[in-house]
């Protein structure tokens, strides 16, 4: 950009719609340096994935600053929906500054699953009964909140928010807004809930005879209906008697379920289908998924790499991320995954290894551990294997896990588990309390220049302001702050500013309308 003194550099593009960039070069007290207004409309929320608003590209096409929904599903639970990511990346150094908290023990078990709703974050364990922890505003305390649904949350149950209301899901059935939409199962029950493009989505297991099966199904409900169509159900059967699945996922109108034996089914055009066969012969499980860039990536084990799917093929990202060199390449696992400051992240057991992937060059950059200890090595495959034979546990079950990523204001928030979640015991004396501690651990990860809002529904459109001070970050909705952070990013970076896009960017394509709002 030209220097103008203190003058408004306009730059207009055809890139999709007229789209407009203010830079002060000069600044000028409390004026943006960077300001877009746009209106969203995402009509009805029937659990869509909303996507990318806007993303602001250098000369080659590197985005450097946007916003958008990323739509998560990290093994237990889903992310909420309704968070709206703001960005703006430094230059490609400060770009790998980032910094890693730990904060207080939210005192589960051996390991601790997160979700997050309206910007609180809780953290999950059933290792001693169904337990919900809430992060207090402070960060220094956690809060009971086991009956935040009711029946209690089992691995698979959770809420999101939908429209303006709260969707809930348990073996107690599937209430909106406390009003039961679906009851339990006459025979057998249902788990594994998931809601997507106007469609409830969950597992049904029934025994008749002594013989297990399991199936999957859907069936059509929006908010405003009284009751979940069962009649309409469209079914997909497992070809194994226990059959689940850690993830859910959507692209554009296609939802996908990968089941614990590998069976990929797909729902497109009203009916299911099935792109590849499970198979107890051969392990291919997936643990999250994530929508980033038009494409769904899929996190695997055991090559502990992404999976890509392009809304017809599966393909295998080999060495996405690739993994410390100290450490065995055998039965690893890409567990969690997150967009966060317009880049995509990625947690590997079982080193509890947290990867960044740096989309201008596609080159990934480790980030570090979720643990202090041991010293990471290649003499065994997983940490403590010798501490698990002498306590005749199965020989991983000291691996570590990053099981959850949720991005709130400033931060994107880890959580940490052992193989499974157990009750620690007192032999397990290979560990000093501060060590034992870290597995169950929630921790805070900042890299500059993110911030997450949660948006107010109102069933009408949204009108949007995006605002980046010298040092701060805005969001405002219908002309109200709904967040606001600071940041220390050298702004240089807007001068190589050169195309607009609405609608499209690192979240995927929006599935709402987007325009340039002309006041």
């Amino acid at each position: 950009m030209n220097n103008q003194g203190g003058k408004r550099i306009l730059i207009t593009r055809f890139i999709i719609v007229l789209a407009s960039i203010c830079f002060v070069e000069n600044l000028v007290a409390e004026e943006p340096i960077f300001s877009i207004d746009v209106t969203l409309d995402l009509g009805e929320d029937i659990g869509q994935s909303f996507g990318s608003v806007f993303e602001a590209q250098d000369v080659v096409g590197n985005g450097i600053i946007g916003a958008g929904f990323a739509d998560v599903y990290n093994t237990q639970f889903r992310n909420d929906r309704h968070v709206l990511q703001f960005y703006v990346k430094p230059d490609k150094t400060a770009r790998r500054k980032h910094t890693i908290t730990r904060l207080p023990f939210p005192g589960l078990g051996t390991g601790a699953y997160l979700f997050d709703l309206d910007q609180s974050l809780y953290a999950w364990d059933d290792s001693e009964g169904l337990r919900v922890r809430k992060l207090n505003d402070d960060l220094k305390t956690w809060s009971i909140a086991d009956d935040i649904v009711r029946g209690g949350v089992r691995r698979g149950d959770g809420l999101i928010r939908v429209g303006n209301g709260i969707l809930s899901y348990s073996l107690d059935g599937v209430y909106f807004d406390d009003k039961q939409i679906l009851a339990p199962a006459k025979s057998g029950y249902y788990y594994k809930f998931y809601y997507a493009n106007g469609r409830l989505f969950f597992y049904h297991r029934t025994t008749e005879n002594g013989e297990e099966s399991t199936v999957i199904k859907c069936a059509p409900w929006k908010p405003g209906q009284e009751h979940v169509d069962i009649k309409q159900v469209e079914t997909s059967k497992t070809n194994y008697p226990r059959s689940s699945s850690f993830v859910w996922a959507q692209l554009g109108n296609q939802v996908i379920t990968v089941c614990n034996y590998g069976g990929v089914h797909v729902f497109k055009d009203g009916k299911w289908e099935i792109i590849l066969e499970g198979s107890d012969k051969t392990s291919f499980q997936i643990y999250s998924a994530v929508n980033y860039k038009d494409v769904l990536y899929l996190a695997q084990y055991p090559t502990g790499h992404l999976f890509e799917y392009d809304g017809q093929t599966l393909s295998h990202k080999k060495d996405w991320p690739p993994k410390s060199p100290v450490v065995s390449p055998s039965a690893r696992e890409a567990q969690t995954t997150t967009i966060y400051r317009g880049e995509l992240l990625v947690g590997v057991w079982p080193w509890a290894e947290i990867w960044r992937l740096n989309g201008d060059d596609q080159v990934w950059q480790f980030l570090g551990r979720a643990f202090t200890h041991p010293e990471p090595h290649n003499k065994t495959v997983h940490p403590y294997e010798e501490f698990a034979e002498q306590h005749n546990l199965v020989l991983n079950s000291w691996g570590q896990r990053v099981t959850g990523m949720s991005a709130i204001g400033s931060d994107l928030f880890l959580s940490t588990s052992s193989k499974g979640l157990y009750v620690w015991k007192d032999e397990y004396m290979f560990l000093t309390q501060s060590q034992r501690e870290e597995y169950g651990s929630v921790l805070k990860l900042n890299m500059d220049g993110n911030l997450a809002a949660s948006i107010n529904w109102t069933g009408k459109p949204l009108d949007l302001s995006f605002k980046l001070y010298k040092s701060r970050l805005e969001i405002w909705q219908d002309g109200v702050l709904i967040g606001k952070t600071s940041h220390e990013v050298d702004l240089s970076v807007l001068s190589g500013l050169s195309q607009m896009h609405l609608g499209q960017g690192c979240f995927g394509k929006s599935s709402g309308e987007v325009t340039l709002s002309r006041n």
